[in-house]
């Protein structure tokens, strides 16, 4: 008998599930793929995409702006011309790739593994001429003990490994209090929930795999042959299936009592997990519902838009922008000249407006001229210099007391 040495040897009530389960294959423990880069950008998927594909869409649509700092005020920052070399690489990073794919990417990697490399290819004189983002998993980091990153190694599937000096790979990645080479994603200090979103979304699957449901129930006290029943299933569905019939009367036979299939407390408590897990992947990562597309209260107003997207730019996206800003001023911008910076604009829908009013009550009252507030805006100052002058205040009006 096949394993019939097995099963002495297991002892006389090991059963046939027992020696089976010898040879299945062992569930993996929740999260086991956290750091694993291919198995994070895997699971780019659900209700992850919606929420990670907002964030990137978003910076995507941003464009920096390049100016040299001479001071912190802001009349102190002089924007650099269209045509500077650091200007036309972040337009035109490479011939392949659009600036919008260039951040969609880096946010991408950055959501799903916390890191993302650029690989700056030099253009003949020693300056940056081409930024190419190289996938995150293709990379490993070789450390040395009186270095901080000696070497980045590049292993591209069905290639011999290839090596790049610290100088030809710019490296953007989130803190990681654990670990001073890598970076930590949302996703993997969370992956505990997108392991059960997973579950639960292959459980549905599975429910509508093993069969449907039925709609509603037939009760009766008598004994119904098999021809019985198919007659009233044949009778039932020709005449209320369709959209047609769906308020048509239902008259049933003698002793039949129809009732609502209806959902029992764990498929309730199962349908909350669902909503649950959802809302906990939209709060890691900081996406108000309706910005990845949930319309449940974008019916009750504008107000309810404009107020997502609010918080979504200003406490989701700017931090974001600030953070890969900072890190390509010191790592791509200082190769230009050390006074190079680069930056995002505030990307608040409500600071715009309130910035239009700045601007007009500081020309007003002459704290800033018409070409500094051009400045400040991307904007080629005017040639006439009346335009560097402070508008004249003239005449002021005395200002109406508020007493009695």
């Amino acid at each position: 008998m096949a394993f019939s040495w097995l099963r002495k040897a297991l002892g006389p009530k090991a059963s046939r599930l027992r020696i089976g389960s010898l040879w299945s294959t062992p569930t993996p423990n929740a999260g086991w793929w956290r750091d694993d880069p291919t198995e994070q950008l895997r699971q780019y998927q659900s209700w992850v995409y919606a929420a990670v594909n907002a964030i990137a869409q978003e910076i995507g649509r941003q464009r920096p702006y390049c100016y040299r700092n001479w001071g912190q005020a802001e009349h102190e920052q002089t924007p650099l011309v269209a045509n500077h070399p650091l200007v036309q690489l972040l337009e035109h990073p490479n011939p392949k790739m659009t600036p919008w794919e260039l951040w969609y990417l880096t946010v991408l990697y950055l959501e799903l593994t916390g890191n993302c490399y650029w690989h700056v290819a030099s253009r003949g004189d020693g300056l940056p001429g081409e930024l190419w983002i190289i996938p995150t998993h293709w990379i490993r980091i070789v450390t040395h003990t009186s270095v901080y990153a000696y070497a980045y190694e590049l292993r591209v599937p069905g290639a011999p490994a290839e090596y790049f000096s610290p100088e030809e790979i710019i490296h953007l990645k989130y803190p990681n209090p654990l670990d001073v080479y890598y970076g930590l994603s949302p996703l993997q200090a969370n992956a505990l929930t997108i392991d059960a979103n997973a579950e639960l979304q292959r459980s549905r699957w599975q429910t509508f795999q093993a069969g449907q449901r039925p709609g509603m129930v037939l009760q009766t006290d008598q004994t119904l042959n098999d021809a019985t029943v198919v007659r009233l299933e044949e009778k039932l569905q020709s005449k209320f299936s369709g959209r047609e019939n769906w308020q048509r009367p239902l008259v049933l036979e003698q002793g039949l009592k129809a009732s609502p299939w209806t959902f029992t407390p764990a498929e309730m408590d199962y349908l909350n997990s669902c909503r649950l897990t959802r809302d906990e992947i939209f709060a890691l990562f900081r996406v108000p519902p309706p910005v990845a597309g949930m319309i449940e209260t974008v019916g009750l107003g504008a107000d309810i838009w404009h107020g997502a997207r609010t918080i979504f730019c200003e406490g989701t996206i700017q931090p974001k922008l600030d953070l890969i800003a900072q890190a390509l001023t010191r790592d791509l911008a200082r190769r230009f000249d050390a006074d190079l910076v680069i930056a995002f604009p505030d990307c608040s829908p409500r600071n715009q407006d309130q910035r239009r009013l700045d601007d007009e009550l500081d020309a007003r009252l002459g704290l800033r001229t018409v070409n500094e507030i051009r400045r400040a805006r991307g904007l080629k100052p005017f040639s006439d210099g009346k335009f560097d002058q402070p508008r004249c205040l003239g005449h002021v009006a005395e200002r109406p007391s508020l007493g009695n």
